[in-house]
């Protein structure tokens, strides 16, 4: 089985540009097609040159990124470090390229910073799309010729647990508290990711157990190239349970509610309405309108340019002062994250009677970022890290609780019935 660099490369893109923390990332150059990563991509472990090209990728590694990232030993300390990656270099020739780096990420993951990571993939995927709900993995979506597995909880694939499957996910998964730990088992649920807990390699397709409605059931689910299309039973673009609209920004004003529902989901200016424009265009509404309850949705944010929001947060501020019967509500989940975090803080600064709805952030308080990406020079697998560390406590004088998460006022998790039933029980509570 081969690399796909072009799909691994793409998927390290987005994350950059979804994790970037309050300034834009930078990645070096590369990846390139040389005849060093078709030797690693031959993937014979035999090889001793595939094995002495994997070990100088290795030897790279343990180089490169200590000295890159901001602070790798914060959780991990130096001496497990080095030990795991000497371990992994000694058994180079005992593994194939999925085993290698799959440990490799999980080296990586131990640091404990989100933003930190690679991404081995063989580009496959289900036909699926997974959300854990409390701690249980259920599947939200599904192609059309599986509509029954839709809204049903994972027992099984091919016999294995999902508590052993989770906890396999776990270990590859960099995260800093568990409500991104959460998103993200959703995310990383596809073969490449799951071998490593017992899932048979390079089959056509898994056998899934689900309970659904008390009955249990098995379904023969295919394994798909990346490439390849799915027919989704529910073909709404848009995650009906994190905001109406998929622009970076959007606005409307809720006659009945007298709300004014402003969805922020990227820190970045869009090319045909810049932020500063769209902003005095929703404040002409805002001031011409009858308005009770100012509500922003951040639930979507994972990040950008922090400062992006500052004229919102500036008119908010004023418009508040003469305007102090008007509540302001911030809806926030497990998908906030990095400059998502920062918009919270901005807005509480703002206006300090703000009230924070929804679940714990995927983002932590304070947390790293400015992220940039260094490639190994033969197999050319991205490496993903901080050279920042943002305190945010400090600057807005928060205090980190043990979580390492920013825990709305009002705690509302969605549950698969409010999903069944496209009841956005965190947007209703301000409404109600």
């Amino acid at each position: 089985m081969k690399i796909n660099l072009i799909i691994l490369t793409f998927i390290v893109t987005i994350s950059l540009s979804l994790l970037a923390g309050c300034e834009s990332g930078h990645v070096d150059a590369g990846p390139s097609d040389g005849p060093n990563r078709q030797i690693v991509l031959n993937e014979n472990s035999t090889d001793s040159e595939r094995n002495r090209l994997l070990k100088e990728d290795i030897e790279f590694f343990k180089n490169e990124l200590p000295k890159r990232h901001k602070n790798p030993f914060s959780i991990i300390t130096k001496e497990e470090f080095e030990e795991r990656v000497s371990t992994l270099e000694q058994n180079v020739d005992k593994m194939d390229n999925y085993q290698v780096f799959s440990e490799l990420g999980k080296i990586i993951a131990s640091i404990k910073d989100a933003h930190t990571m690679t991404n081995y993939v063989d580009g496959k995927k289900y036909p699926l799309d997974f959300y854990v709900i409390n701690d249980d993995m259920y599947i939200l979506n599904a192609d059309k010729s599986l509509k029954d597995m839709m809204y049903s909880k994972i027992i099984s694939v091919d016999g294995i647990s999902i508590d052993i499957i989770k906890d396999e996910l776990k270990q590859q998964i960099a995260y800093e508290n568990e409500s991104w730990l959460k998103l993200l088992l959703g995310n990383y649920f596809i073969p490449s990711y799951i071998y490593g807990a017992g899932i048979e390699k390079n089959a056509a397709s898994h056998n899934f157990r689900v309970e659904k409605d008390g009955e249990l059931k098995e379904f023969e689910v295919p394994v798909l190239n990346f490439e390849d299309t799915i027919d989704f039973y529910d073909d709404k673009s848009s995650d009906k349970m994190l905001g109406k609209f998929e622009r970076y920004y959007d606005y409307k004003y809720l006659q009945e509610d007298k709300a004014l529902y402003f969805e922020y989901n990227v820190c970045a200016d869009m090319d045909a309405l810049k932020f500063k424009d769209f902003n005095d265009s929703m404040f002409k509404d805002i001031e011409a309108n009858e308005i009770e309850k100012i509500i922003v949705d951040l639930r979507g944010n994972t990040g950008g340019n922090s400062e992006i929001l500052n004229p919102f947060t500036e008119r908010l501020k004023s418009y508040i002062e003469s305007n102090n019967n008007v509540e302001v509500y911030v809806l926030v989940g497990r998908k906030t994250m990095s400059s998502g975090m920062f918009a919270i803080f901005r807005i509480r600064d703002a206006v300090p009677s703000a009230v924070c709805v929804g679940e714990p952030t995927g983002g932590a308080i304070d947390c790293y970022g400015d992220v940039k990406v260094f490639y190994l020079p033969n197999s050319q697998l991205p490496v993903q890290y901080s050279t920042k560390y943002f305190e945010f406590s400090k600057t807005f004088k928060y205090e980190i609780n043990e979580k390492n998460t920013y825990t709305p006022d009002v705690l509302l998790n969605p549950s698969i019935d409010d999903f069944v039933n496209i009841n956005d029980v965190v947007l209703n509570y301000i409404l109600q």
